[in-house]
């Protein structure tokens, strides 16, 4: 038990903010801070993925990530990286993946810690012991761990015809548990309500599939308003603002073709 005043032992580097990636995001008040869960929520080829790839790679500092992969194989996520830190194609990107000639890129890729595992369906288990491995080769916890995405996991409660969904939830208890106790951001990516698959309009927090939104500190959903803009969405937000119907949102430049997710004219709508 702790004190007031003796609570700021305890919380270890919970609370620090992870460096931005996009300036946009940052002036609006959304921020990814350490020791707090955060759910990324879009319809099927948004580009939550990418969004969060990016996020990673294109901080302001390097961020020691643990990235587990289960949605994305190692070729998609490796061609995506090469496109985002060096704007060429996805087209020729995936050619020099696919060739197993990736030496041009070998310098800008190795300069990030951030780390993949590939599993199509790792456990709870499988994923505590990558974090601890982490922590017993560099000496302290990843800053970021992604969970990409979460109904990939195996692992929680068991759901049934009543609750469906009831296993997320408690994969959420334990992904917040997880936050909590190494100080990492962990943030997991999830899947829309059916009404929201086409990603072209704003997404509530009811359009959240499964109804998860009780744990975590920031939910934030995408979609596409149009060709070339991706809209971030701050739908829950325990520390800034936040707007629950999903109608205010920051809208990022999205180049598809080459990953580039950019935010040059710093656009924000009603903040």
């Amino acid at each position: 038990m702790y004190t007031l005043s003796q609570s700021i032992r305890a919380k270890g580097d919970a609370g620090d903010p992870l460096p931005p990636a996009f300036k946009s995001m940052d002036k609006a008040g959304t921020r990814y801070i350490r020791g707090q869960l955060s759910l990324t929520v879009a319809g099927g080829g948004t580009g939550k993925s990418a969004y969060t790839l990016s996020r990673v790679l294109k901080a302001e500092t390097p961020i020691p990530c643990i990235y587990f992969s289960a949605d994305s194989s190692a070729d998609i996520q490796l061609s995506r990286a090469i496109s985002i830190l060096t704007k060429i194609e996805m087209a020729d990107s995936m050619k020099a993946v696919r060739h197993n000639d990736i030496s041009a890129y070998a310098a800008v890729l190795d300069g990030h810690p951030v780390r993949f595992d590939y599993a199509a369906s790792p456990t709870i288990d499988d994923i505590e012991t990558t974090v601890n491995a982490w922590y017993e080769l560099y000496g302290e916890d990843a800053h970021m761990i992604v969970l990409d995405n979460i109904t990939n996991i195996r692992g929680g409660s068991a759901a049934n015809d009543e609750d469906p969904f009831g296993g997320l939830e408690s994969l959420m208890d334990w992904a917040n548990d997880m936050a909590r106790t190494t100080g990492a951001h962990v943030a997991g990516l999830h899947h829309t309500t059916g009404p929201h698959n086409d990603g072209n309009s704003p997404i509530p927090m009811s359009g959240v599939k499964g109804q998860i939104t009780r744990v975590p500190a920031l939910v934030l959903t995408l979609h596409k308003p149009e060709e070339g803009v991706l809209a971030v969405s701050t739908v829950k937000n325990r520390a800034g603002r936040s707007d629950p119907s999903g109608n205010t949102f920051v809208e990022l430049g999205f180049d598809g073709n080459s990953m580039q997710i950019t935010d040059d004219n710093f656009s924000t709508v009603a903040y």
